[in-house]
Parts: structure tokens; sequence; C-alpha cells
């Protein structure tokens, strides 16, 4: 049987970790030194700007084509500088040479120097050129100097070929001292033991004896000292072994002669008792029969009783887990749905909120200058007139965006609170839809879908709102990601009405339906199944419609139905006991 070497195991090991460790440091440094090149590069871009930026703003200003030039071969024969972009104004190129990136990765705008990241190799320093004028700033245009790689790479030769010889000789002289070791330390003397015991003789165990050099005080002396007390107890035990055999040959001679005793008196016995014998045998066989049988009758059904034991186990432990992924599922959904809102809401609040923070600074500004004006007594009538003015529209301004924002919050507030909360409470049911269609604007308006509400006014109902809002919640979100795709302009209804059943119980009938694509019958049959979307590995979870049927069956205790036809939409109707307060 073929065996591996323990000191080639150890040496692969460690050695193989040594190599990785300064594969790893090697490519550090490399990086470290190319980034810091190109760090390095960009900053003589930037000082080779500073240098002709007075001279270039003035040849834009005045038009100057042919100093232009001058200036553009200059820089381009400095050796490292790869590429010129200079530009107008209206961001035309005036002069591009040597390697540059497109017009379009250019900032469009940007009045400060900005450093152009790396694109298939090129890397670059923006920077506008402002022209100084009678105490006026004009911007003539801008200019991007650009580096290459093969630039960094070739400055940095001597270092990486510094840092690879380097660690290449670290790591042949680690190879030889290690190796030497390795054979000194381990291979050899492993090599003595294995030949002394490989010499082992029975018939003479003194000569057997493991005798290793003497300076090897390690662990494999260790060994010696027990394979030698090995030997030692091999001998004691063939000297009691001796002697119990001598023992054991006396007791056979006894035995021999009781034996022949017996064997006379037996076969007096015998005789008598082997009618008795016969009987009994008989009747033993057939007791084992009918016992093998019983056992095999009892095996079984104990076999059947684990088996349907561990089976009702299992399904119990499944039956548990199934749940709890299923709740965890749920709650999910219904943060996954509040995370939606939140981003939404928070785009809507801070358009207002922005505004007012304008209207604010405006009338700030406005005050200070009436303050100077009247401390300089050149306030006039005309200009408080218009001071009033003015800040009569910045507060109204303020006043409406505030109250724009306000209502935002309140009507979130509450859907949010819903969402995540099982609670019974009283509601206006009509307005609290539309509280809730009012969150889920952000998503609405992106496309321009609405949604008719179709309700009676004043309708008091006492109800697990936050189930509703779920259920409403996640049906407008199909609507809007599935029903709608590519339609700019989709309208949702939502028809409610109440009715008093045969058992004197109040009722709440909802029609919820959409003019979106509408579903074929394979789809919808799938509908509300856990997992099933049109929108596979595109985001879609497959939870929203089985969260709705969980929600509208379990938590309201009613009932639920779709109906859909492709390009007629589709439609829900689902039905569950309601308080209504009369």
């Amino acid at each position: 049987m073929a065996y591996k070497s323990i000191s080639y195991s150890l040496l692969t090991r460690v050695l193989s970790v040594y190599f990785l460790l300064t594969l790893t440091v090697t490519a550090v440094q490399i990086g470290a030194e190319y980034f810091d090149t190109k760090r390095v590069l960009v900053a003589e871009l930037q000082n080779q700007q500073s240098t002709f930026n007075g001279s270039l703003t003035r040849s834009l200003w005045e038009f100057n084509t042919p100093q232009i030039e001058t200036i553009a071969d200059g820089l381009i024969s400095i050796p490292a500088i790869a590429g010129v972009l200079i530009r107008d104004e209206s961001g035309k190129p005036v002069i591009q040479i040597g390697e540059t990136l497109s017009v379009e990765d250019l900032p469009e705008r940007a009045s400060e120097g900005y450093v152009l990241p790396e694109q298939n190799g090129t890397f670059g320093f923006y920077n506008a050129l402002i022209f100084e004028f009678s105490g006026h700033s004009t911007r003539v245009g801008d200019v991007s100097l650009f580096t290459t790689r093969d630039i960094a790479i070739d400055r940095i030769k001597i270092s990486l070929a510094f840092i690879v010889g380097n660690a290449i000789i670290k790591s042949a002289f680690l190879l030889i001292l290690f190796s030497i070791a390795f054979q000194r330390m381990l291979n050899q003397p492993l090599n003595d033991l294995t030949r002394q015991i490989n010499s082992f003789r029975l018939d003479n165990l003194d000569a057997s004896r493991i005798k290793l050099d003497e300076r090897h005080h390690n662990e494999l002396v260790l060994i010696e000292q027990a394979y030698n007390q090995l030997i030692d107890n091999i001998e004691d035990y063939q000297e009691d072994l001796e002697r119990t055999q001598h023992k054991l040959k006396l007791a056979n001679r006894q035995l021999d002669e009781q034996n022949a005793i017996l064997e006379q008196e037996v076969a007096r016995k015998t005789s008598r008792l082997s009618q008795v014998m016969l009987d009994l045998e008989q009747r033993k066989n057939e007791l084992e029969i009918r016992q093998e049988k019983l056992e095999r009758e009892i095996s079984q059904r104990r076999t059947m009783e684990t088996n349907l034991r561990e089976s009702n186990e299992r399904l119990q432990a499944s039956l548990d887990h199934l749940k709890n992924t299923q709740q965890q599922l749920i709650e999910s959904e219904k943060m996954a749905s509040l995370g939606g809102l939140v981003a939404g809401i928070t785009h809507d609040v801070n358009t207002p909120i922005g505004i007012s923070v304008t209207a604010n600074s405006f009338l700030k500004e406005k005050l200070e200058n009436l303050e100077r004006m009247l401390n300089d007594k050149t306030l006039t009538q005309a200009q408080l007139g218009k001071y009033i003015q003015e800040s009569h529209e910045s507060i109204q301004l303020l006043e409406n965006n505030l109250n724009r924002a306000s209502e935002l919050i309140s009507s979130f507030k509450q859907v949010a609170v819903d969402q995540t909360s099982d609670a019974v409470r009283d509601i206006d049911l009509k307005r609290y839809i539309g509280d809730l269609v009012q969150s889920l604007q952000p998503q609405l308006k992106k496309q321009n879908h609405r949604v008719i509400i179709d309700c009676p006014d004043n309708l008091y109902v006492r109800c697990t709102a936050g189930a509703l809002s779920q259920i409403f919640t996640n049906l407008i979100m199909n609507s809007i990601l599935h029903g709608f795709e590519g339609i700019s302009e989709g309208e949702m209804r939502i028809v409610i009405s109440t009715a008093t059943d045969d058992e004197q119980t109040d009722k709440l009938y909802v029609v919820y339906s959409d003019n979106g694509h509408g579903m074929n019958e394979e789809q919808l049959e799938k509908l509300f199944d856990p997992f099933f979307t049109t929108k596979l590995n595109q985001g879609g979870s497959g939870l929203g419609t089985h969260i709705v049927r969980n929600l509208v069956t379990q938590t309201l205790d009613g009932e639920i139905t779709a109906s859909s036809e492709p390009g007629h939409g589709l439609t829900y109707r689902f039905s569950f006991p309601i308080i209504i307060l009369r």
C-alpha cells in the first residue's frame, strides 16, 4: 500500500501557506505602487495645468487658435501627458490630440478641478478655464490632460522587478532551508526507526529492542521507550503463558479421570431419559414455532408503530417549520411594502420642505436688507411696500408647502402603523382607503395611474385595519408592477358595499379590478400559490397574492376569488364579516 511522507506533507502545507502569503503581499505591494504612481501622475497633470492655465485662458478669450495649438503641442510633448482635450465655453472641442476620453465622459459645467477616473486604460485631470476681467469671472472653456496605464506601468517597472525578485529569492531560500531541516530532523530518524522495527523477531526479543541515536532528544524518544516497554510486556506474557500451560496439563489429566467416571454414570441414565427427551423435544419444537411466529408479529407491529411515530414527528416538525416560515415571509413582505412606502413618501415630503427652506432663506435675506437700509436711513416707502408684498407671498408659499408636507406625513403615519399591527380599531372606511391611496401616490404618479374609490360616505366600521391596509397595498402594487407593465395610464377601481346575511351578520363586499394586461387560465389557476410570479428573476417574490388570500381567509375569516382574461384586466372579489358602527 502506497504511503505519503509526513515530512513531505508538512513541507507542502507550510510552503503553500508561505507562498500564498508571499503572493498576496507581493500583489498588494504591486497594487499600492501602481495606485501611488497614478496619484503622482494626476498631481503632475494638475501642476502642468496650473502652469499653462493663464496663457491658455487668455488665448481662448482672444480666440487665438495658433497660440492654443502651440500650448497643446507643448503639453503633449511632456512624457507624463498622453493626450490633451481643450473645449470652448459651449463644450465644443477646440483641440483634441493624443489618447483622450470621449467628450461625453467629461463633466458638463464643473467649475473646479476634477480627477477623471480610469476608463480603458486612460485617466486624467479636468479643470475649467476662468478669465478674470474688470473684476468679473467669465468661463471661457475647459482643459483636460490625460495619461495612460502604460505610462504608469513604465514608471514602476524597476520597482516591480525588485519586488518580484525579492519574493522569489526569499521563497527559494526558505524552500532550501525547510527541505534540509525536515530531512535531518524528521526523515532520517523515521527511516532509522522503521528499519529497526522491521527487524523485530519474536524468538529474540532482546535483539528486537530499538536503540536510537542519542542526539535525537525529541518525541521519537517516547516512541522508543513505548516500543521497548511493549517488548518487556511480551516477555512477561510469555513467562505467564508457560506457567499457565503447565497448570493446564495437570488439570486436563484430572479432568480425563473425572470424565471417565461421568461417562459410565451418564450411560446408565441415558437409556431412561431418552424417551422423555424425545417427548420434550417434540413439544419444544412446537413451542419454538409458535414463539417465532409470535415474535415476528410483535416485531412487525413494533416496526410499524416506530415508523408511524417517526412519520408523525417529522410531519409535525415540518408543519411547525412551515408555519414559522410562512409567518416570517408574511412579516418580511409587510416590511418590504412599508420600505417602499417610506422611500416614496420621503421624496414627496422633501419637495415641499425644500421649497419652504428656500422661502425662509429669501425672507431672511430680505429682512437683513430691510434692517440694513433702516439703520442707514435709506429705507423708502416703496421699498417697504415691496418687502411687505414679497413677505406675504413667501409666507403664503411657506404655509401651503408646510400644510402639504403635514398632510403627506399624517396620511402615511397611520398607514405605516396599521401595516405593522394587527390591532382592531374603528375607521371611516372611505377616508381610510383614501389615506392609503395617498401614501401610494409616489408609485402611482410615475405612470399617471389612478385609483377610483366607490364607497358609501360615512361608513364607520370596526375591523383589523392593518390587514385591510396590507390587502389593498398588495393589490394596487401588483397592478402597477404586473398589470400595467408598458401602460402609462392605468385605472384601478375599488367598489365597496355592505349587506346582512341570513345569520344577521354584517358583511363587507369588495370588488377590486384593473384594466391591465390580465392573465390566462394557466396563470389564474396559480395566482394564489406561494412563490408564483410573472416576473421570475426580476425581483418578484411571488408572495403578494398568497398573503392577500391568507389575510382574507384567516385574519378576516372571509372568502376571495379572482377572474381575468388576457387583455381585459384582473378582478378580485372578496367578502368578510365586519362590525358596522351605526
